[in-house]
This record gives structure tokens, C-alpha cells and sequence, in this order.
């Protein structure tokens, strides 16, 4: 199913106008107002765009992080800018050329905007395929689950399928956007207007 997502996804009519409604989506949804730092991955084979909605970010003060691989620790990330240089990894996706100094742990982060390849109605999101997010996510697990970061899945519509293959440490994303549909999987996320560190996470 990935290797048909992948190419599904490549052949979208439309990626610029698809990455745009994902992004105005969100920033209608006001779910920006109140966030600190926001990690979100360069695009790579043919995934929807988080250009537009990165840029938001930094029009709103924003700070944004990219995934850095540290095997065999698990994914860190580290901040990034127009003027931070990038070094492709070994997968050929570009990261932050920095030092390990300034890597953070996503549990410092507050919103992070997830690659996905597959995705169901349940939440559940098929990346790349290595586990990096559902390893350097496992904390998310912890019962009650942390309210940070909040797990944003982007992805176009042509990517749902009716089950993704999960097991007991898949993280469950706590939306997804598509170019014309958002589904929310925590409940808190329809109610809020602004992030609410303290609010208590009611998950669907």
C-alpha cells in the first residue's frame, strides 16, 4: 500500500494549492495562537508540502524545528531558519547541519506537523516506514498522555485507507489535514481556540 500512496500522491494535480488549504486550514482552526515551537520535516518524495504553513510560523514568531537522525538514539530535532544549512541525510532528506549542542527532544516541542504516507479514520498514521517518529513519540504513550506535543498529521486525501497495520507503540495522531478535509482524533483540538499546556487531553 505504501509503494501506491507514494505514487498517488506524486500524481496530485495540484500540490501548491493542496499545501496552501492545508495550511490556511490549520491557521483558521487558530490552532497556531499560543504555540512556541513547531517541528515540521523539508518535503521528499512527493509528501504535501509544509512550506506554506512553516512560513506561517514564522510570520507568528514561531519557532521551527526540523528532525535531525541520531541513530541509534531516537530522532531529535533542531532548529531552523532561512539561514540554517542542511545536509541530506541518509534517506536524501535534507536536516538542520548543526551541532548536537542544539538538538532538542520532541517532548519540547508543542506541535509537530507529521510526514505521513498512509492514514485511517482511526488516527493512525503509516510514515516511511523506519518507526523514527513513533520511537522519538513513544512517551506519548504514557497514560495520562502528555499535552505536548500535539501530533498534526498533513497528508493529501488520496493517502486515506481503511486500516493502517498498527501495533500497541503506534502513536495515534491527534488530527490530520488533507486538502479538503481536517479529522480530529482529540477531542480538546475541536474545543480550543488557543493551546492550553495544562488542558487535560480527551481523545476520541
Amino acid at each position: 500500500m505504501r509503494a501506491q500512496a507514494r505514487e498517488a500522491r506524486k500524481s496530485h494535480p495540484d500540490p501548491t494549492s493542496a499545501a496552501e488549504a492545508v495550511a490556511q486550514a490549520i491557521i483558521a482552526l487558530e490552532w497556531l495562537d499560543g504555540v512556541g515551537k513547531v517541528a515540521a520535516t523539508m518535503v521528499h518524495d512527493g509528501e504535501l508540502d509544509p512550506a506554506p504553513l512553516v512560513s506561517a510560523c514564522w510570520l507568528r514568531g514561531i519557532t521551527v524545528c526540523m528532525p535531525v537522525l541520531c541513530d541509534p538514539a531516537p530522532m531529535q530535532f533542531a532548529y531552523s531558519d532561512n539561514h540554517t544549512p542542511l545536509v541530506p541525510n541518509r534517506y536524501g532528506i535534507d536536516e538542520p547541519n548543526v551541532d548536537s549542542t542544539m538538538y532538542i527532544a520532541a517532548k519540547e516541542l508543542d506541535m509537530i506537523f507529521a510526514p505521513v504516507v498512509l492514514f485511517d479514520e482511526a488516527g493512525y498514521r503509516a510514515g516511511r516506514g523506519m518507526g523514527y517518529y513513533d520511537r522519538a513519540l513513544s512517551f506519548l504513550l504514557d497514560d495520562p498522555r502528555p499535552t505536548k506535543p500535539l501530533v498534526i498529521g498533513l497528508a493529501y486525501e488520496c493517502q486515506l485507507v481503511e486500516k493502517v497495520a498498527s501495533h500497541s507503540k503506534d502513536i495515534i495522531m491527534d488530527a490530520l489535514v488533507t486538502e479538503v478535509k481536517v479529522r480530529i482524533f482529540n477531542k480538546s483540538l475541536s474545543l480550543k481556540t488557543s493551546l492550553r499546556p495544562n488542558e487535560p487531553s480527551a481523545r476520541t
